[in-house]
This record gives structure tokens, C-alpha cells and sequence, in this order.
């Protein structure tokens, strides 16, 4: 197909359109509905002769036309178009009867919402025929005639992305560190650095204890491993996924040992290291830049001792880069993240004439879209298996100003706007984090103690964690270690004062407990120890905080007191690994007689068990973990009691499902959450207070 219509206008796209496809230009759309009223084509399945016959003629939207219909609906397709019709349609247009007629038509322009261009604005793009943020055509192909069908079920689209020079959506870059792209590159950085107060580094910080000197930007000179030592200097930091390649995949050199760190200090062959790392390295020398930060070379990795220590210094090292450098479209540290593979479609390029002659003379790009999407930042980044790591999630969040190699394109986060390779107007960012800017701008953002009786900033960090917990990491020890920079920027804005326990808060304790597991079926202990039962990195799982409401007359509060918290960790200190915790607490506590599995009509979601004392049901419960519920030797901590309130707004006491641990009367974990049902608020009431270890 290619060769018999697409392959006489590569390369050289004159401009050259039939008279119908002449008409596809934005200024000839209406100005409400951004829809195309003359652009139509009626056609045969499945070769489609008038199309064909018109892309020989010399029609470049044709030929590229043609090509997409057939490319994106087969044979297989139309099949699965039959199937959905109904009887009385199939017995009319089956295909055997149905003589192949489609149309193509609708030709409408479609935006992002976004209500300005650069340069423009809306009332001036209405004005000019323009719908808002321009960037995708679509057409619509169906049978035709439309009238023995439900057009709106059984048509299918066709997509063509837009880009249009020189005020608004650029076309990619052929090369990922093409002159077009640096010059964007280093209008970002400089924007940044000098206008973003939220951003911006009044003076370079010190350098991490080791990182990659690059050397010259012509590298006429193998990179190295410098021992810093804290001397101030810019750097650029490394977020990339390890991957897990192959033996034959790994080079020589792709990390730092005991065995070759002296070595490392010497040289570097970049060709000894993965695509990653060489890439990385290229992109630092050509910004003009010396130093970079890549965990695998900079950490001693055999080394336990170093690599704790620097682990705890990760959120550091990212915060105070001068740019993080995020290999978004690689998997692996071998892939490499520079290269680009050339556009399988064609680009047709048409001039584009707006009807004010202030605003000048534009040229306008299609190109076939197989794969649609309204969020090309959302597919490229957000759904990226760099952002499934664990490690990445604090790297994204306390970079100042991060660039995402994607694929194909670029992007540029900081934490007060974004940008594109493509030119779309910048927003701001949905991944900023001012609470780690200053104390002031952070307290700012919150209203606290909360009217509710609670103190949300620490809702903040619930929120972080239950994100946090639907990432993968391949060491499952890491657990705390790839949340510690998080965690210490926390604690410097909001918590000052406050006690890191095992992935909780201390002054929050009690709320921090009642988080619930968000698919006991799909949760798992840990293989290897790395929390207390109450902390929420014991199990291996999504995670979240019942939400609450925040009604004025609804006030929080908890029926139970800490005595005592300990946990025991390494080199990396209270926010690093945990070898060991417990918390002794004074409560209300009762063994329940058992719990029930009710009939599936009454199971709440999640709350799947009836917790039974004297013969009545007095609550729901929610065990973490499905292997591990069991009927009897049950027993119920109350935690969280809500009220006074409002009969409008029923309220349950809420607590924690425990068992004893090696039959220890006063030694329990922690097995699930529990909440009592409203008229038993005062099961609790006659039970005194005792001393209980939890673990």
C-alpha cells in the first residue's frame, strides 16, 4: 500500500491537494464547533479506488487518507463491526449484501481545552477561526448510507495530530538534542532559575560525596569518579529504572564496588557503561555542564555501610541538583534514552493563512495518529514504567526542576510549571510540591489544627504514602529507604518537632494505625522483614486512610494512650531500613467470640466480615491480608471514636483487628481494621483500660 500510493510523494510533500482536501485548513472551520462542513469523501470498502485514484493524481491528504483507513480498519474489524448489529440490521445489510459503501466525513479540530495559544487570545483565535490549543483533526468513517444504522455506535475515527509553525505546536525533533530542542532546554533551565522563586537556587549546593566528572564537552577525555567532598558546584542528577537485563545485556562496568572504585576514580570508558549511563553523560557535556549524580556509580553498591549512608541522602542529592535528567522511556538501564526512531507516517505540510494579517502566514503539519490519546503527557510519563518504580516517585517529587526524555518527545516539569518539545503552552504543574519550598509557603496551604479535630498536613503524608504504595521496587527492603527524602522534607516543613516511626508520625500516631489494605486478595507479607505489623509497609499492597468528614459539628477523638514507641534501624538512621519496632499502648481491647464471613447480599465492599460478640454483630471488619483471616482468636482494639455529632452524621468507632503473638497475653499484631456498627458506640464503655505490646 505504501509503495503503490505513499511512496511517490515521500520526501517531497509539494503541497499538492485535490480540490476537496483544500478546504481541510482551520480557518474554514467553524468558529463553535471547530467542525469542517464541506470535508467529505465517499468511497468503497475495502480498497477505497476514489481515494486511491486521487492520491496518484498528486493528492498528498489522499494518499495519507487511504492509507490510515486501511491501516487502522481491516477485514477482522469490520467483522466486529457485524457482529454488533442487531437482528433487523443484519438481515437487511449483512455482508453479503452490503455493497461496501462508506463515508468518510466530520473533519473536526479538536484541542486540549486549554483556552490560550501563545501570543493569543480567545476571543482573537474565535476570531480568526481557530479553535482553542489546536491539536488533533478527526475524521469519522462508517457505512454508509447512515440511515439503516446507529451511525453513533457502529463508525469508527480516524486521527491526524497537528502541529502548527511558527506560533504554536511544533513538530518533534528528528533528534532528541537537536539544536531546536537545546535552545528549549536552556530557555527552561533559564526561566527557572531566575523567575520561579519556588524553584530557583540563589547559590549552587554542595556536590554529593561522589559524582561523575564528565569531562570536556568534546570528550576528548573518559568520564570519572570524583570524590567530591562537599564543594559547592552544579550538578545534574540521573532517575532512571535498573531494569533487569540479561547477563549478555550488562557491561563491564555498571556499577561501583569495592573491587573497582579505584579503578573508577581513574577513567571511565563511557562504551563500558549501560545506554543509560552514556547517554546521561553526553546530555550533561552538551549543556556545558561537569557533574553528575548516577546511584549505580556513585554509591559503593557492595558496600552496606555507604550504600545506607547515601541512600539516606538520596532526597538531598535530588533536591539540590541543578537539573534531574529522568530516562522516562527507558525500561532498563541498558535501553538508552537519546535515540529516536524515525515516524513510520508520513507528515503532510499545507500553508495556513489567518484572516488577521497581523498574526502572519503559519504552516501546518498532519500526521496519522493510530493511537489517540487526549493526555500525550499522561501516556508518556505518567503511564511510563519509570514511573511504576518506587525510587522515582520521591526523585519526580523533590527535583526542582526535572526533563523527561519520553518517547519521541520531551518534557519539562518544575515545581511551578510544565513544558513540551512541542511548544503547547506551559501550565502548572500538577507534580509541584510547595510544601517543600519554604515553612512559610507550606503553612501557608493549610489550615491547621483542621475544624474537624484534626491536624490535615499529616492527611497530607496519608496521601503521599497511598500513591507511594502502588509502586514497584525489586529489593522489597527498600520499602523506607525510597520514601526517606520524602519523608525528611516532611519532617523540616511540618514536623520539626515530630517523631518518624516506621513510616508513621508520631503526633499522629493513632490515625497513622487505621489504614486499611485496598485489596486484601491481592496483598502479601513482605518476603523479608521490614516493618512492625501496625506499619503500613508490613504487607505488600495498595494501602489507604478512610477518608472523614470534615463537618464542623464532627470532632475526632481517640480512646487510647501511648505509653511507649521504639523501632530499631541501621546506618541510614530512623528514616532508613527497620530491623525491629514495637508501640505499648494503654487501651480498650476485647476478644471477640468470631468472625463471619456474612452472605455476598451483605458484605460491604472491603468490609467483608461481621464481627460477633454475645451472639450479635456488632461491627464489620477488614483483614489485611486473605491468607491470613481466620474465624476465631480475634481480638478488637478500640482506636477512634467520632463525635459528638450531628444525627445527621453517624458515627462508628473505629480500631484495629489483632491476634496475640506466641500466646502472650499482652503481646499482639496487628491483623486488620475494624469499625462498629452506630448502636454499639457503647460496646467499649464497661471494659477498663490495659497495657498491651503492639508488634
Amino acid at each position: 500500500l505504501i509503495k503503490g500510493v505513499l511512496a511517490p510523494y515521500r520526501g517531497a510533500w509539494s503541497n499538492m491537494l485535490c480540490l476537496q482536501c483544500k478546504a481541510i485548513d482551520p480557518h474554514n472551520a467553524d468558529s463553535t464547533s471547530a467542525s469542517l462542513k464541506d470535508a467529505k469523501w465517499f468511497d468503497q470498502y475495502p480498497d477505497f479506488p476514489a481515494l486511491k485514484a486521487s492520491a496518484l493524481n498528486g493528492c498528498e491528504f489522499c494518499a495519507q487518507l487511504r492509507h490510515a483507513v486501511l491501516h487502522k480498519y481491516s477485514d477482522t474489524e469490520i467483522a466486529k463491526f457485524e457482529d454488533k448489529f442487531d437482528e433487523s440490521v443484519q438481515s437487511t445489510w449483512s455482508s453479503t449484501k452490503w455493497n461496501g459503501d462508506v463515508e468518510i466525513h466530520g473533519g473536526q479540530f479538536h484541542g486540549t481545552g486549554d483556552p490560550t495559544y501563545r501570543g493569543y487570545s480567545q476571543q482573537q483565535m474565535f476570531d480568526d477561526g481557530l479553535p482553542p490549543d489546536m491539536r488533533r483533526l478527526y475524521f469519522t468513517f462508517s457505512p454508509y448510507p447512515p440511515r439503516q444504522l446507529d451511525q453513533g455506535s457502529y463508525s469508527w475515527r480516524i486521527c491526524f495530530d497537528l502541529y502548527t509553525e511558527p506560533f504554536r505546536r511544533r513538530l518533534p525533533s528528528a533528534e532528541t538534542l537537536s539544536s531546536t530542542n537545546l535552545k528549549a532546554i536552556l530557555a527552561w533551565v533559564d526561566v527557572c532559575s531566575k523567575k520561579h522563586t519556588g524553584c530557583r537556587q540563589e547559590t549552587p549546593g554542595p556536590l554529593p560525596t561522589r559524582v561523575i566528572d564528565v569531562g570536556p564537552a568534546d570528550g576528548s577525555q573518559h568520564p570519572k569518579l570524583y570524590v567530591a567532598a562537599g564543594q559547592p558546584s552544579p550538578y545534574v542528577a540521573l532517575s532512571h529504572c535498573w531494569g533487569k537485563p540479561t547477563e549478555t545485556q550488562v557491561p563491564r562496568i555498571a556499577r561501583t564496588l569495592s573491587g573497582n572504585l579505584k579503578d573508577m576514580l581513574s577513567a571511565i570508558p563511557l562504551d563500558s557503561l549501560p545506554q543509560n549511563f552514556q547517554d546521561a553523560i553526553v546530555t550533561v557535556r552538551v549543556l556545558g555542564l561537569r557533574y553528575l549524580w548516577i546511584d549505580a556509580l556513585c554509591i559503593v553498591q557492595d558496600s552496606r555501610k555507604d550504600w545506607e549512608m547515601e541512600a539516606a541522602r538520596m532526597g538531598e542529592y535530588y533536591g539540590s541538583a541543578y537539573l534531574t535528567l529522568a530516562a522516562t522511556s527507558a525500561k532498563a538501564s541498558v535501553d538508552g534514552f537519546l535515540a529516536r526512531s524515525p515516524w513510520p507516517w508520513p507528515t503532510i505540510s499545507m500553508p495556513c493563512h489567518a484572516q488577521d494579517s497581523s498574526i502572519g502566514h503559519e504552516k501546518i503539519h498532519f500526521r496519522y495518529q493510530p493511537e489517540p490519546s487526549e493526555y500525550s503527557r499522561v501516556d508518556a510519563i505518567d503511564e511510563s514504567v519509570w514511573n511504576t518504580r518506587a525510587w522515582t516517585y520521591q526523585e519526580r517529587l523533590l527535583s526542582n526542576r526535572i526533563l523527561h526524555f519520553a518517547s519521541g518527545r520531551l518534557f519539562w516539569e518544575c515545581r511551578t510549571m510544565e513544558g513540551s518539545e512541542e511548544n503547547e503552552p506551559p501550565r502548572e504543574s500538577e507534580y509541584h510540591t510547595p510544601w517543600m519550598a519554604t515553612k512559610a509557603e507550606a503553612r501557608q496551604s493549610l489550615v491547621y489544627p483542621d475544624e474537624a479535630g484534626f491536624d490535615n498536613r499529616y492527611e497530607r503524608w496519608y496521601r503521599l504514602v497511598s500513591r507511594y504504595c502502588k509502586r514497584e521496587l525489586s529489593y522489597e527492603s527498600d520499602v523506607f529507604p525510597a520514601l526517606s527524602g520524602l519523608a525528611h522534607g516532611f519532617h523540616k516543613v511540618y514536623t520539626d518537632q515530630d517523631r518518624y516511626i516506621a513510616g508513621l508520625w508520631q503526633a499522629d500516631i493513632f490515625r497513622g494505625l487505621l489504614w486499611m489494605t485496598k485489596d486484601s486478595s491481592q496483598t502479601t507479607r513482605p518476603s523479608v522483614y521490614r516493618a512492625p505489623s501496625w506499619s503500613w509497609a508490613s504487607v505488600k499492597g495498595e494501602v489507604d486512610w478512610p477518608s472523614r468528614t470534615t463537618a464542623r459539628h464532627c470532632h475526632y477523638n481517640y480512646a487510647i494512650q501511648l505509653l511507649e514507641a521504639q523501632t530499631d534501624t541501621g546506618p541510614g538512621g530512623a528514616l532508613g531500613a527497620v530491623t525491629g519496632g514495637m508501640i505499648k499502648l494503654l487501651g480498650k481491647y476485647q476478644r471477640l467470640d468470631k468472625v463471619l464471613r456474612p452472605p455476598i447480599w451483605e458484605a460491604v465492599v472491603r468490609f467483608r466480615f461481621n464481627l460477633v460478640s454475645a451472639d450479635e454483630v456488632i461491627g464489620s471488619g477488614a483483614f489485611d491480608i486473605d491468607s491470613e483471616i481466620q474465624a476465631d482468636a480475634i481480638w478488637i482494639l478500640q482506636i477512634e471514636v467520632q463525635g459528638p455529632g450531628d444525627s445527621s452524621f453517624p458515627y462508628h468507632p473505629s480500631g484495629l483487628l489483632l491476634k496475640q503473638v506466641d500466646g502472650a497475653e499482652l503481646r499482639f499484631c496487628r491483623v486488620g481494621y475494624c469499625a462498629l456498627d452506630e448502636e454499639y458506640i457503647g460496646f467499649f464503655d464497661k471494659i477498663e483500660p490495659k497495657e498491651l505490646c503492639l508488634v
